[in-house]
């Protein structure tokens, strides 16, 4: 025979109460509420850490092999990051020029990548984008032989 399944401890907690407005009640909701809005919380940071992390993983990625990179050379390099999507917004348009359709063929996709681009662009212009030193030939170094552990930068 098996064992039987036990209830975890704020599924029991929550059988037992004997109505809903009661103190018990009222502490178990607020308790999950917290829970919720923490999970929330946590998966925002991780969010904003994945795409921290795609952004240095496409910049260590287009990195020339021994170079050790100016000022213009790097606003070249960021330039080539923020037009990383023109070849597939213009593929996306030789789509909709094709045939009579009148709706937008994949406007999801052309609307997030519209998106990000002005936000890029608006991050570049104003505050700058945030981004590992490359200018300083230690830290190219250090930053070449990353391993795409975020934890380490």
């Amino acid at each position: 025979m098996g064992k039987a399944k036990q209830k975890k401890k704020g599924e029991a907690k929550a059988l037992t109460i004997s109505h809903p407005n009661s103190r018990k009640a009222m502490k178990l909701a607020k308790q999950a509420i917290r829970r919720a809005a923490r999970q929330k919380t946590k998966q925002g940071y991780a969010l904003k850490r994945n795409i921290f992390g795609e952004k240095l993983l496409w910049f260590r990625d287009n990195l020339d092999p021994g170079v050790v990179y100016t000022p213009e050379m790097f606003e070249n390099l960021i330039e080539k990051y923020l037009s990383r999507f023109d070849e597939e917004l213009e593929q996306i348009e030789i789509k909709h020029n094709i045939g009579q359709r009148k709706g937008r063929q994949h406007a999801s996709r052309e609307d997030v990548i519209k998106l990000t681009q002005s936000r890029e662009k608006e991050e570049f212009n104003t505050s700058g984008i945030e981004m590992v030193n490359i200018l300083i030939p230690q830290q190219l170094a250090i930053f070449r032989d990353w391993d795409a552990d975020l934890n380490k930068i």
